[in-house]
């Protein structure tokens, strides 16, 4: 008879969880795609181009930011994909956001779970923000030194090299 008492128990705790996450995703889903909708990311945001800049990434790459930030990895990279092909992000561009989705991504959902866990706020959110930061302000730097498609370059010199020899 425990044995069922504690299927029961975990199978609904399960489902209580499951319950919260909606209440949790849900509104910032929606959030999401209603400022979507309404043109909020096609506006310029005052004070915001200086740093990004700074971070080694152009206006284009805020809205891939901002979905990896507040929604996660998989929707992140699905915006990034589509808007590289549609604003034009450079390779350099791409690397920047990517790395530092691959750090500080879905901020804002992870934390909320991780809350609602018992987690704490800030020591989930600013490690992640300020190594995010740190590597792409490194990338940044690192980058201003080199021409842009240099590494592409090298890498076609390296291929056609090996061809030549073989």
């Amino acid at each position: 008879m425990e044995l069922w008492q504690t299927i029961f128990h975990s199978t609904f705790d399960g489902l209580v969880l499951c319950v919260e996450l909606v209440f949790l995703m849900a509104p910032l889903l929606i959030g999401y795609e209603l400022a979507k909708a309404y043109g909020v990311f096609e506006r310029p945001v005052p004070g915001v181009g200086p740093v990004l800049t700074r971070l080694g990434l152009g206006p284009g790459a805020l809205l891939p930011l901002l979905a990896g930030i507040f929604l996660g990895l998989m929707y992140g990279a699905g915006i990034l994909i589509a808007m590289s092909r549609e604003q034009g992000l450079d390779q350099r561009e791409r690397l920047a956001l990517a790395v530092f989705l691959v750090i500080c991504h879905g901020v804002i959902e992870d934390t909320a779970l991780f809350v609602l866990l018992g987690g704490s706020t800030m020591g989930m959110v600013l490690p992640r923000v300020l190594l995010a930061v740190l590597i792409c302000l490194w990338l940044a730097r690192r980058g201003k030194n080199k021409t842009p498609g240099a590494l592409t370059h090298r890498r076609s010199q390296a291929i056609t090299e090996k061809q030549s020899t073989e």
